[in-house]
Formats: C-alpha cells, sequence, structure tokens
C-alpha cells in the first residue's frame, strides 16, 4: 500500500502544479524555448526528456535564468560546490524499475521476473542557483531562418514510415483510416513556422496509427471533445512543442484563452495520471519521427505501472 500511495501521489503532485499553473493563464507545453536548447543535466550531459523537459523549460523561461542546465543538490556537492541559501529546488521525475515479487513466476530467474516502471521524485536546482562551482562557458546557437527551415524539412524526411503528406484545401488533419496527412499550402500560412508546427501535430498523431506506435488513444479514438480525443490531443501538442525546439523554430499558434484554458484544466481534474502519461507518449512520438534508436532514447516508451 504505502508504494501505491507514494505512485498516486507523484502524479496529484505533478497535476496539480500544471493546474496551479494553467489558473495562473501559463500553459507550461506552450513556452519558447531557450537559444541554448534543450534542458540538461550539466553533469550527465544528458538532455531531460518527456515531463522533466517540458517542466524545466518552464522554469527556464519563468525565473529568467539565462541557462537552462540543471544539477541535484548531490552533484552540487560533489564538485565542489553547494546550492544557496534560500533556494528552492524543482521536482523532476524519474522512473524506478520495481520487482513485483508477487506477480513474478515461482522459479523464474530474476532476469525473467516482472518490473514495473514506477514514478518517483528528484529534485533539482539551475546552476545559477549553486556557489562555488565553476561551469563551463557557454555558447548560444543562433540558426538563420534558411537553416531552422531545413532543420524542419531534415525533421520530416527522416521520419520512417512516413504517412502520405497531401497539400490543398482549408484544414489541417490527419486522417488514421487511410493514413495521410492533409494540410494547406505553405503559402496559406502566416509564417513558416506555423506552417512547420502545425506538420508536427499532424506527424505526432500519425505516430499512433497501427503500423507505428499503435497508440490507444487514436486508434480507439471516441470523437471529438471526448476522453480519448482529449488525451491524443495532448500527446500531439506535447510533440509538436518539442519537435519546434528540436528544429529551434518559435511555436505560432500559442493560445491563452479561457475556453483553452479551462478546456485542459477540465480534461487534468479528472486524469491525474493524463499529463505524465501524454509527456511520456510525446517522447516516444517525438524519438519515432527522428528516428531515434532505443539505446538513445533513455525513456520507457510506455509506462508499466499499476493503476
Amino acid at each position: 500500500m504505502k508504494s501505491q500511495h507514494t505512485l498516486t501521489d507523484t502524479y496529484t503532485r505533478i497535476t496539480n502544479f500544471v493546474i496551479e499553473q494553467l489558473e495562473r493563464g501559463q500553459i507550461i507545453w506552450r513556452q519558447g524555448w531557450n537559444t541554448l536548447g534543450l534542458p540538461k543535466n550539466i553533469v550527465s550531459g544528458r538532455t531531460y526528456k518527456g515531463w522533466n523537459c517540458f517542466l524545466l523549460n518552464f522554469v527556464t523561461k519563468f525565473y529568467q535564468y539565462k541557462i537552462p542546465y540543471f544539477l541535484t543538490y548531490k552533484q552540487a556537492l560533489d564538485m565542489g560546490g553547494t546550492i544557496r541559501r534560500g533556494q528552492k529546488g524543482y521536482n523532476v521525475v524519474w522512473w524506478a524499475s520495481v520487482d513485483r515479487k508477487e506477480d513474478a513466476v515461482e522459479g523464474a530467474e530474476p532476469t525473467n521476473r516482472v518490473l514495473y516502471r514506477v514514478p518517483k521524485i528528484h529534485t533539482v536546482f539551475n546552476i545559477e542557483q549553486t556557489h562555488g562551482i565553476e561551469f563551463p562557458k557557454t555558447e548560444e546557437l543562433f540558426r538563420s531562418h534558411r537553416a531552422k527551415i531545413a532543420a524542419c524539412e531534415n525533421i520530416i524526411t527522416g521520419m520512417p514510415n512516413t504517412p502520405k503528406i497531401m497539400h490543398g484545401g482549408d484544414d489541417a488533419f490527419y486522417e488514421p483510416t487511410k493514413d495521410y496527412i492533409q494540410i494547406p499550402v505553405v503559402e496559406q500560412f502566416v509564417s513558416d513556422e506555423y506552417y512547420y508546427e502545425t506538420l508536427f501535430h499532424e506527424l505526432a498523431h500519425s505516430t499512433g496509427h497501427s503500423s507505428r506506435l499503435n497508440r490507444k488513444e487514436l486508434v480507439e479514438s471516441d470523437g471529438f471533445g471526448k476522453e480519448l480525443y482529449s488525451k491524443e490531443e495532448l500527446t500531439a501538442e506535447l510533440t509538436a512543442a518539442f519537435l519546434c525546439a528540436i528544429s529551434g523554430i518559435e511555436q505560432q499558434t500559442i493560445s491563452n484563452s479561457a475556453a483553452y484554458i479551462q478546456s485542459w484544466l477540465a480534461v487534468l481534474k479528472n486524469d491525474k495520471r493524463l499529463i505524465l502519461k501524454a509527456a511520456t507518449q510525446a517522447q516516444a512520438a517525438s524519438d519515432y519521427i527522428l528516428n531515434t534508436s532505443k539505446e538513445e532514447q533513455r525513456l520507457p516508451v510506455t509506462e508499466e505501472i499499476t493503476a
């Protein structure tokens, strides 16, 4: 019961934080991205994944940190420094493998035991919150507009098993039964960035097709405004945001309308697991589009947990 309580508490804490920010008009997954790239751990050099990436990017922008690099209290001590007095850390989620012995097959070897992924909390600090540590100098990487658009094109052409992309008309959508994307020609958009962000969103939906990641929320969609549809939309939004960050383009469709915020507040209040699950699925969708190998992903593709 204790582990189940901890599991539920983790989901509740993360969801309540997102709800709190939405009620303040802050949409965590619709923030701009630092010119130095995605948030990463300064010690390991690894980029944060899934929910952690969105959270720490939000923290960087909200608190106006210049550099999106973080570390734990222990890592700061190991580097010969410390966290400055009075500084508050930020909770990130890491996925621990738990051996549930009651589910294991009797007499099975340890390698055959049933393992579950459960979310647990770590606290990290931005490097500007530290004292007594000399960090390597960083250089901002500015890309030209042409370079950003080339990066977008490379993402699209590099996606394996790409759905057919058809240009024309006034609507953008993914048709799962025939596995194609319909999108207006680029000239109809207010900017190139708007075009690619929209296309990234529809490509995200396409990763849910049975021939790709076979995502339940897409394959068994229950129609506009309903539960599975809403979950799929959040996954697509997070995926598009992540791909915008990778390619270096600014998101053009940021909406802080009361109706938009209220719609997500209602969904999140009804499902405490939604934001973490959607972020995990968005990471998997992004990895698929980017043709990232499982060895490079460093995150579970699915949440092997008990409700």
